[in-house]
């Protein structure tokens, strides 16, 4: 019979013969230095009481990373760890995407398939396809960018969809790329229609269940879920619950919850063919096709990035209070997801920039040198003339170019200008927002449009129209002049100085408006115009503000 002290030395042996086990398993996959690295990137989430974190890290199939930073719920003190379940956002679209194409491998619908064959009243539904709404080019006006949208009460599906069907296009179906929620939502009616189920049932029982996603589902308000992170907001160093949300106006979109460890399950079951076939998931992983040939790096439901050489397959989400990012380098098997529970987050926490970063330390061996921007003094004035103007990004955003002693200058709305490295001849390294801009021609040789790639995010921005200011009398400007009411506290000011008009709006810097006639105005800075309206006696008593084809009016307030 052994002694007290005899069966206490055996059980130190036993464990100290497990641990050298699993510490010999963990040195077979561990990333030297991973670690203290991670630690590093996110260790204001570890000083006082924040918003936190979970992060986890994945290669050739095995979890060589996961830990949880900062406060799920700051009320409550309960910490962050890989349980922690969040809002994942528009990470939900890969889910909605696959689900699509679940059901066409079951002969049940076809991604070349009209939009009227499943809605027969949607307006322009025999001109969009599912290929359209899974890849954000059918040009459905994206119901999520309206102005003054509030999404603070519950809404059914058959109420969104009838919204949606009320938007004007913001384009032909097919003719650009421009990401949109509309669509998704649209595509998570469809599983509803063609299954017979809710969306959320049927992603459970066709992926959650059967993947052992026990940790994932569609967010309902009225649910309570267990190790649940609540949603912040920084105002610099100050902390504050977020805006409360419905998400009832995301299903399909970014409704879905889960955790680091579930999406890990995820991931390995679709880059595994476990959920869908091969030749499903290359279809998946290409380009889209636009009608003119041209392809843009999304594919269904799936952002497609090449960085530094290696191709990445991944996607980011935020709703408020929650940011996300999750990414797979299929070649090395190499998947990192990144989950926060605060938007804006503390200082240097983004779940895309901080994914990125991981995967890159990861990868840094595999991947090309870093490339900064080299200056091609080839570059003439002439060509660089080619590209000055205003491009349109959507809701407002204007990025204006121009050109100064053969330096091409970039001024995105509500920032400085900064310049624009060339690193080809229509390619540069745009510093100021980490992020590559490239040029693009029409048919005829005319630079139309250009594309931005930052963050793993693809952007495309149409060429705007020159305008051309005309001349108008200083004094009139004094009929214009006073504060305008958007409604919903958000009030705008005109003023006058040095015989120039200028809006002065929240939020953003002071802008010059140039008059192309007496009542009509601009600003070089953003995509939008004024028109004031005057009474009897030549007085503005409102303006009305145009952008995307919308027009919001503004009353003046009382002199």
């Amino acid at each position: 019979m052994k002694t007290k002290n005899g069966f206490i030395s055996s059980i130190i042996i036993l464990i100290n013969l497990i641990a050298s086990i699993n510490l010999q398993a963990q040195e077979k996959s561990k990333i030297p230095g991973l670690d203290n690295y991670i630690s590093k990137t996110f260790k204001i989430l570890q000083i006082d009481t924040m918003p936190g974190a979970s992060v986890l890290v994945s290669q050739n199939g095995d979890i060589i990373y996961q830990k949880g930073f900062g406060y799920a719920d700051i009320e409550k003190k309960m910490k962050v760890t890989p349980e922690t379940k969040f809002k994942i956002g528009s990470i939900s679209k890969q889910f909605t995407s696959v689900a699509i194409l679940k059901l066409q491998e079951e002969g049940k619908i076809k991604i070349e398939d009209k939009l009227s064959k499943y809605i027969p009243d949607f307006p322009r539904g025999n001109e969009v396809t599912i290929y359209h709404l899974l890849t954000h080019t059918s040009g459905i006006h994206d119901y999520n960018s309206q102005p003054n949208f509030e999404m603070t009460k519950p809404v059914t599906p058959q109420t969104l969809l009838d919204i949606i069907k009320k938007l004007p296009y913001d384009f032909n179906p097919g003719e650009r790329y421009l990401y949109n929620n509309s669509g998704y939502f649209i595509l998570g009616c469809i599983v509803s229609q063609l299954s017979g189920k809710t969306l959320g049932k049927y992603q459970n029982e066709t992926f959650f269940k059967p993947l052992g996603m026990k940790n994932t589902g569609i967010y309902e308000t009225t649910t309570v879920l267990n190790n649940e992170a609540q949603g912040y907001s920084m105002n610099g160093e100050t902390v504050k619950k977020a805006d409360f949300q419905e998400m009832s106006w995301t299903l399909g979109v970014g409704s879905i919850y889960s955790t680091t460890q579930d999406l890990f399950k995820w991931n390995e079951a679709v880059f595994n063919g476990k959920v869908l076939s091969n030749a499903t998931l290359k279809t998946a992983f290409s380009q889209a096709v636009l009608n003119s040939s041209g392809k843009v790096d999304y594919g269904f439901g799936w952002f497609l990035i090449t960085n530094r050489g290696l191709n990445f397959i991944q996607h980011s989400g935020v709703v408020s209070g929650f940011s996300s990012y999750l990414e797979r380098q299929p070649e090395s098997k190499l998947t990192i997801c990144v989950l926060c529970n605060s938007l804006p987050a503390p200082e240097g926490i983004n779940p895309i920039l901080n994914g990125q970063a991981i995967s890159e330390f990861i990868l840094a061996e595999k991947m090309n040198k870093q490339n900064i921007g080299i200056i091609d003094t080839i570059i003439s004035k002439n060509i660089l003339s080619k590209y000055v103007g205003r491009y349109d990004y959507g809701q407002g955003i204007a990025m204006l170019v121009t050109v100064k002693d053969k330096q091409l200058f970039g001024q995105m709305t509500a920032m400085a200008a900064s310049p624009m490295t060339p690193i080809g001849e229509n390619e540069f390294y745009f510093k100021a927002r980490n992020a590559k801009i490239k040029f693009v021609s029409n048919s005829s040789s005319v630079v139309d449009r250009l594309f931005q790639y930052q963050n793993g995010l693809f952007f495309e921005a149409t060429k705007l129209k020159d305008e051309t200011p005309v001349k108008i009398n200083p004094s009139f400007f004094d009929k214009l002049t006073g504060k305008y009411d958007f409604g919903n506290n958000y009030v705008i000011e005109i003023t006058k100085e040095n015989e120039k008009l200028f809006v002065v709006t929240p939020y953003m810097p002071k802008y010059e408006l140039l008059p192309t006639s007496e009542l009509d105005y601009f600003a070089m800075e953003v995509a939008s115009k004024i028109s004031f309206i005057l009474n009897k006696e030549g007085k503005a008593v409102s303006l009305n503000s145009t952008f995307d084809g919308l027009i919001i009016p503004a009353k003046k307030l009382g002199d």
